[in-house]
């Protein structure tokens, strides 16, 4: 309820300042999506958007979400390693927590390569 009550404060905001709501919806949570002063087209909720016009440029940009949050993710546990690393005294879990590490700087290095992948694929 709260996260719907501060996307209507947003929408308000924006209307207010002078944008216009569009007969288009985020691709990623379907709220309606508003045009700025500026022309830019922006979601309550995500900021500035890609405006898509097919099912596929809307799959991609589904991907492109779940790999910036999976990396978020993956950014937040190496974290939380790197701190543990420097606490532990038993080697059997300071082995544990380096294997950890790997797997997760494993997946950064997987996010990275994909979106370079998609990169290239959007300039052709």
């Amino acid at each position: 309820m709260k996260r719907d009550e501060s996307t209507i404060k947003k929408m308000s905001e924006l209307l207010r300042s002078g944008a216009v709501m569009l007969d288009l919806a985020c691709p990623l949570c379907s709220t309606p999506l508003f045009r700025l002063k500026s022309g830019e087209t922006v979601c309550p909720t995500h900021g500035v958007v890609k405006v898509v016009k097919t099912d596929t440029e809307v799959v991609e940009i589904q991907a492109q979400a779940v790999l910036d949050r999976v990396q978020a993710l993956a950014t937040s546990r190496i974290s939380i390693i790197a701190n543990s690393l420097g606490a532990e005294s038993s080697e059997n879990s300071e082995r544990e927590l380096l294997d950890q590490l790997e797997r997760w700087l494993e997946i950064l290095e997987r996010i990275r390569r994909l979106k370079l992948m998609s990169v290239k694929e959007e300039r052709k």
